[in-house]
């Protein structure tokens, strides 16, 4: 089955917020997707958790985090309907003078739930690669490992799901240990799971 997390809203939508308030220009629904991943990816190999804790699949147009995507799909669409893109209108406006509506901070943001080193993967992430344009974007994560593994095996299927473990394989960034401590936490989340109650 492969490792798994648990999507963590809070810091999905803190994650967004904060790629706003880093100015990255363009910032429509397949950027930040595509800003999302190499940012939880970055962090995986030197943590061994992601920041957001989504599923990413091998897409046409590369790696997409499909909680995330559905949520800002969502939320940009004329009538939304997810209580969770509802509240991304709490803290940000639509520029929907471009083909893909452009995502703008409301207000002054302050991370709550963000770590640490989430705020600086997210920032090295932004240094990097913020400035990249789409297709710029999309070729890098086109020859990324883990993307081509799962679209190699995707069958007939126009996606397939990406294994975390992929993520570390061709990565300048990752630490030795952290592959094994993410296995090792896997191997205790899937003994010892949450209570339906908690």
């Amino acid at each position: 089955m492969g490792v798994n997390f648990e999507f963590d809203f809070q810091k999905t939508k803190e994650t967004l917020a904060f790629l706003a308030k880093l100015g990255v220009r363009d910032l429509d629904v397949y950027k930040m997707c595509k800003l999302i991943f190499l940012a939880d990816k970055h962090h995986l190999v030197k943590y061994g958790r992601p920041i957001t804790g989504d599923e990413y699949y091998a897409m046409p147009y590369g790696p997409a985090p499909t909680t995330v995507l559905n949520i800002i799909k969502d939320f940009v669409s004329e009538q939304p309907r997810d209580p969770r893109s509802l509240e991304l209108g709490e803290i940000f406006t639509l520029d929907r003078a471009f083909q893909y509506p452009r995502f703008q901070l409301k207000a002054d943001f302050a991370p709550q739930f963000l770590s640490k080193s989430d705020l600086n993967s997210l920032e090295e992430t932004v240094v990097r690669h913020g400035n990249k344009s789409f297709d710029e974007l999309k070729a890098l994560t086109h020859e990324m490992v883990a993307y081509k593994k799962a679209w190699e095996n995707r069958g007939s299927s126009a996606s397939e799901r990406m294994a975390f473990e992929d993520f570390f394989e061709e990565d300048e960034n990752a630490v030795t240990g952290a592959l094994d401590e993410m296995l090792e936490n896997s191997e205790i989340r899937n003994a010892f799971p949450k209570p339906e109650w908690f």
